[in-house]
């Protein structure tokens, strides 16, 4: 489904190769500078890698959470899960994250973990077979980490690939997911 071979960005990310199949995870970690980002970024299109080949099977667009997502205008929640989607703002995602109790909320006035839910919200609801998620989990507490892992643990065994990135290598998942640790570049 993902194949990622040789991928490289020029004071970014070191040559890097992995696959993943429909039904699988992968967990990227490293620390900063280790090119998480850059990755997730080659993978989604919205940057040109320096090298290397990014191969979607049957050209998907992925799903894509980017880390902290920026809060465009002065949405309600319900207009910004609207944008993209000519469908009800509903989904199960909301009853999952309740994310239906902050939906007449301006998104400037949400807390970092509530706009957090919301912004996986949309991503999970996104008619996508690859989801990227960059750092999903930083900003929210326990009980919505928690709940996320298991939501992506369904979304997993319902046949979606799932790549997210961790700052933190010691956060252990429910799912089954193979890791790949990236290295930071070295200065000279």
């Amino acid at each position: 489904m993902l194949e990622i071979r040789s991928l490289a960005v020029t004071g970014r990310l070191l040559s890097t190769s992995f696959s993943v199949r429909l039904g699988d995870a992968i967990v990227i970690t490293g620390p900063n500078g280790s090119g998480k980002s850059t990755l997730l970024d080659c993978i989604s299109g919205v940057l040109k890698p320096s090298s290397g080949v990014v191969s979607i099977e049957n050209k998907v667009q992925p799903a894509y959470l980017p880390q902290l997502p920026p809060r465009p205008f002065a949405y309600t929640v319900r207009e910004y899960l609207m944008v993209g989607n000519k469908q009800s703002p509903s989904t199960k995602y909301n009853a999952m994250f309740d994310v239906d109790a902050l939906m007449e909320k301006d998104i400037t006035a949400l807390s970092a973990g509530q706009w957090q839910r919301v912004a996986i919200t949309k991503a999970l609801s996104q008619p996508s077979s690859l989801v990227l998620l960059d750092e999903p989990d930083a900003p929210l507490d326990t009980q919505w980490s928690e709940c996320l892992d298991r939501v992506l643990s369904d979304e997993i065994s319902e046949g979606r690939v799932i790549v997210v990135t961790l700052h933190r290598q010691d956060i252990q998942k429910s799912w089954k997911y193979q890791h790949l640790k990236l290295t930071p570049l070295t200065s000279s």
